[in-house]
C-alpha cells in the first residue's frame, strides 16, 4: 500500500474536516459513519474502515477507482464503500457522499414511521423526496444494487434499521443535507412528544418551494 499522492491532499483534508464535524455533532459513534468524494477522473477518496471519525487525519484516507479497487493509502477503504459507489454510478452530479447515524434520524429509521417533510420550507428545499430503503445488510452488494435502483436524483437516503446517506455536488452540500434532515427529525420528534400533529404546507406553497429549489439548482449549474 502506498501513501496518497500529493494531488489528492486538498480533498483528503476536506474529508478529515467533515469527518471531525460528523463526530463532534454526535452523528457517528465509535468507528461508525463514512465519507467520500469523487474527482473528475472518477477517482474516489474515502475514509478508512474501523477508524473513529473524530481523530482521522488526511493521510489516513484511501484512494480507489470507481469500482472500488485500492490504488493508494496505508489503510483499507470503508466496508460500506460499495454504497457510495452505487450513488456515484447512479447520479452523475454526485461528487460527495456522507453516511452517518444521527440519533433523531435513527429514531425514525429504527421504526416504520417517516417524518413529514412538507412542513418546513428549508427541509423541502434541501432534502427533496426521501429515498426509503428497507434493511439490507450494510456494505453488501445487495444493498448497493437496491440503492442503484432507488436513489436516482434522490439525495437523502433513509436506511431502515441502519442510518442515513446523503449526497451532493460537494461535501458542504452533502453535509447540509445531513444536518437539515437531522434537525427536521428532531423537530418532528418534539412535536410527537407533545402529543401534537405537524401541519403540512398547502399545495400551492409546496409547488412554489419546489420551483424555487429547481430555480436555485439551475442558477447554480449555470454559474
Amino acid at each position: 500500500m502506498n501513501a496518497i499522492p500529493e494531488r489528492y491532499t486538498l480533498a483528503a483534508k476536506q474529508l478529515a474536516t467533515f469527518s471531525h464535524l460528523l463526530y463532534q455533532k454526535g452523528f457517528a459513534d465509535a468507528n461508525g459513519g463514512n465519507l467520500s468524494v469523487k474527482t473528475d477522473e472518477d477517482i474516489i477518496i474515502t475514509t478508512p474502515t474501523l477508524e473513529s471519525k473524530g481523530s482521522l487525519e488526511y493521510g489516513d484516507m484511501v484512494i480507489t477507482d470507481i469500482n472500488g479497487k485500492h490504488l493508494y493509502g496505508l489503510k483499507s477503504a470503508s466496508s460500506e464503500l460499495f454504497s457510495h459507489l452505487a450513488v456515484y454510478r447512479t447520479n452523475p452530479k454526485a461528487r460527495a457522499v456522507i453516511h452517518s447515524h444521527p440519533p433523531y434520524v435513527c429514531s425514525y429509521a429504527y421504526t416504520k414511521s417517516t417524518p413529514l417533510i412538507e412542513t418546513s420550507p428549508e427541509t423541502l428545499i434541501w432534502t427533496g423526496e426521501i429515498c426509503d430503503i428497507p434493511f439490507i445488510m450494510p456494505g453488501s452488494p445487495e444493498l448497493a444494487k437496491k440503492m442503484e435502483k432507488e436513489c436516482i436524483n434522490r439525495q437523502v437516503i433513509l436506511l431502515r434499521n441502519h442510518g442515513l446517506i446523503t449526497w451532493g455536488e460537494n461535501l458542504r452540500d452533502a453535509w447540509w443535507r445531513t444536518e437539515v434532515f437531522e434537525h427536521h427529525c428532531k423537530i418532528c420528534h418534539l412535536i410527537s412528544t407533545r402529543g401534537d400533529i405537524p401541519v403540512k404546507l398547502d399545495e400551492e406553497g409546496i409547488k412554489r418551494l419546489i420551483k424555487l429549489r429547481d430555480d436555485l439548482l439551475k442558477k447554480k449549474h449555470n454559474g
